[in-house]
């Protein structure tokens, strides 16, 4: 790395304009079947209350990290951004892919900031994907 501790800045140009709405129905399916899995666990009579306990934990963190994306991406979408998807990684890092026209660092620096005061993460461990529609 050359500068460490500096936001990462990648790029893609997606073919699909329903990129983001895609990736966030995949997220809501995959989320929705962990949670399905944590309900079986925290409904089962053979689990010990410990067991029990750590899939009502599991379930309160995932629906953390849904409220830290969704409030990221509103508020990124109020300031102009268009198809945003805020991902939030269990290692406490977040994606960030979102159209955000000209990339500059003015526009970074914006959306480092609103990441981090919503999904309270540092500046260093957020990428973001400019998208372009082709």
């Amino acid at each position: 790395m050359e500068n460490p501790g500096e936001t990462v800045l990648t790029g893609t140009v997606v073919e699909n304009v329903n990129f983001a709405v895609e990736m966030k129905m995949n997220r809501e399916q995959v989320r929705s079947e962990n949670k399905e899995g944590l309900q079986a666990i925290i409904d089962s009579e053979t689990l010990s209350d410990a067991q029990k306990q750590d899939a009502v934990d599991k379930m309160v963190a995932l629906t953390d990290i849904a409220e830290k994306e969704a409030a990221a991406e509103m508020l990124l979408e109020a300031k102009g951004f268009t198809d945003v998807v805020v991902s939030i990684s269990s290692d406490g890092g977040a994606d960030v892919v979102l159209d955000m026209g000209e990339v500059t660092d003015a526009k970074r620096a914006q959306i480092e900031d609103i990441v981090s005061r919503k999904a309270d993460i540092a500046a260093e461990k957020i990428v973001i994907t400019p998208i372009t529609a082709k």
